[in-house]
Parts: structure tokens; C-alpha cells; sequence
């Protein structure tokens, strides 16, 4: 088993983190921290349900990722785009879908350029925790499971918001 630990950006809507996992990582996330100023913001534990390969490079400072659409693809749709060469993964938002072209296009630059062989992640909520105006800490043996794929755990503020921590062990 490998130690992970990861800390989201400081956002002011919305804070989160990718835990990168590639091939058949299981990722077991032990202990979350998240600050926020939103009576009734969540730590929300987001999956992986679909994904899809990207077919062609696609910089970093572009919308538009060139991978065939997953099953059920629509607008607002969160992803994870991961890289198999830098083992990285950044989130998403999905503006539109091109079905004919085989194309995704992001509501902002991709953040990652990816290359052939990436994939896209759908990324679903599985687990929810209030987090409320406050810092809440959750730890167990087990907080979350991804049994395969990147993980994205995210928290939302309306002025200030940050995941303060998320550490854990890949399996």
C-alpha cells in the first residue's frame, strides 16, 4: 500500500482535489479536511462511472478534448481529464458534445494537455459530508472508495473555500 496526501486549491465557490489513479489503483481515502464559509456547503466524493480515450492531442490552453463521446454525455457534466504520462488529473466541466466530430468541449481550457491514450472520466457524486461555515475533519479506516480510476473530492464557499487535506492509501 502506497500513502497518498493531497490539498485542494483556494477557491472562492468552489475548492477540490484530484487523486490521480491510473489503471487498477484503488484509492481509499482515510482522512478529509475542508474549510468553508457556506452555512450549507458539502464535501462532496465524487467517482468515476464512464470514461472515454482521448483519440488525439489537445493542448493545455484549449477547450476542445478530442476523445468520442461517453455514453449519456450532456452539458454540466463534472470530468476528470487524466494523463497517463504525468499520472496528473484535473477537473472539468463539460459545455458541449460533438458527437460526428468526436470531440468534448470544455466551459474553460483543459488545464492538462493530453495526448492519445488519456481518458475522460464522467465523474459521479457517491458520498456526501455538511460541512457548513466551519472546518470539518472526517477520518476512519475508510472515509471513501474508488475501486478504479481518479477520485475528485470538492467543497463549495460563497467568499472562501479550501480542502484543507485529503490523505489516504492507494490498494
Amino acid at each position: 500500500m502506497t500513502p497518498f496526501s493531497f490539498t485542494g486549491n483556494a477557491g472562492t465557490l468552489l475548492s477540490h482535489t484530484v487523486i490521480p489513479a491510473g489503471g487498477r489503483d484503488r484509492i481509499r481515502v482515510q482522512y478529509a479536511s475542508a474549510t468553508s464559509d457556506k452555512a450549507a456547503s458539502l464535501l462532496v466524493f465524487r467517482a468515476p462511472v464512464r470514461f472515454t480515450t482521448v483519440t488525439a492531442a489537445s493542448a493545455a490552453n484549449q477547450t476542445v478534448v478530442n476523445a468520442p463521446a461517453y455514453i449519456g454525455a450532456a452539458a454540466g457534466d463534472i470530468l476528470v481529464l487524466f494523463s497517463m504520462v504525468t499520472g496528473t488529473g484535473v477537473r472539468a466541466v463539460v459545455a458541449s458534445v460533438n458527437a460526428g466530430a468526436g470531440t468534448i468541449t470544455l466551459t474553460a481550457n483543459a488545464g492538462l494537455a493530453l495526448a492519445p491514450g488519456d481518458t475522460v472520466h464522467l465523474m459521479s457524486s457517491a458520498a456526501q459530508i455538511p460541512v457548513g461555515a466551519a472546518t470539518k475533519e472526517v477520518n476512519a479506516p475508510t472515509v471513501f472508495v474508488v475501486n478504479e480510476g481518479p477520485g475528485l473530492i470538492e467543497v463549495d464557499g460563497t467568499a472562501s473555500c479550501r480542502i484543507n487535506l485529503v490523505a489516504g492509501e492507494y490498494s
